[in-house]
């Protein structure tokens, strides 16, 4: 019996603190989902870093390219290849696929990624919702334990900020990004010197990265805030 309640309790445990991990898990994935399907980002890019000017393919053609990949990302059309004419008139295909670059296996891989960082996504929201429900079933007269529990996921999410955030100041942005590459693929196709990394500069990866962990603290800060004022409020008036 005793041994019951032991492992019962490490079970709640458990689950429990899988619930708080799962916050900055789906607040991250919930960012990264947004911002590969913003076609108004991908613009950003685009018109901040001289796109049009560096590949001579004019903006209108540009919007289109955003289209495209955003739908190549979520599976849409079979490829993110297209037709584009440049600044001489000339009409050519934008990505490169041939021995010293590979840009169209590069942006498979990419979308394997995004995929899986939507099932990440949603596999991190189907437990915060079910543990709710359970949550609610089963213990609703502590719910405001739960509330607790989503301000520590808010709290860990804001903690891991901070410390990527300390840890931009002392590691250089383009060694992080070149160690992010060399994690997540598994071949050197990302390193390519035909269109794609002039549409996608490293500067733009950077502003991603930070608009992205701003998005992140205020996705955040808004729900830990909200996690901590409904039981304050609902205290107050109960003590009354």
């Amino acid at each position: 019996m005793i041994r019951k309640l032991k492992w019962k309790k490490i079970l709640i445990a458990t689950l429990y603190s899988l619930f708080i991990v799962c916050f900055p898990v789906l607040f991250c994935t919930t960012t990264v989902r947004c911002s590969v399907n913003s076609i108004h980002l991908y613009e950003y890019g685009f018109d901040r870093y001289g796109v049009s000017e560096d590949t001579g393919i004019d903006r209108e053609q540009l919007g289109n390219v955003a289209k495209r990949l955003v739908d190549y990302f979520n599976f849409r059309v079979e490829t993110p290849q297209m037709m584009v004419v440049i600044e001489s008139g000339e009409e050519i295909l934008l990505f490169q696929e041939d021995d010293q670059n590979r840009e169209l296996t590069h942006l498979a891989d990419v979308r394997w990624l995004f995929q899986f960082n939507h099932r990440v996504q949603l596999a991190s929201l189907a437990y915060v919702i079910i543990y709710i429900l359970l949550f609610l079933l089963w213990r609703k007269g502590h719910w405001q334990d739960l509330a607790k529990g989503i301000r520590w996921g808010c709290a860990l999410t804001l903690v891991l900020i901070a410390v990527l955030g300390i840890a931009s100041v002392f590691i250089d942005f383009e060694q992080l990004f070149v160690q992010f590459h060399h994690v997540a693929f598994d071949n050197p196709w990302w390193m390519s010197s035909g269109y794609l990394p002039k549409l996608f500069p490293e500067q733009f990866w950077q502003d991603i990265a930070f608009l992205g962990a701003g998005v992140i603290a205020a996705e955040a800060l808004l729900l830990g805030s909200l996690a901590w004022a409904i039981p304050f409020i609902w205290r107050k008036r109960h003590s009354q």
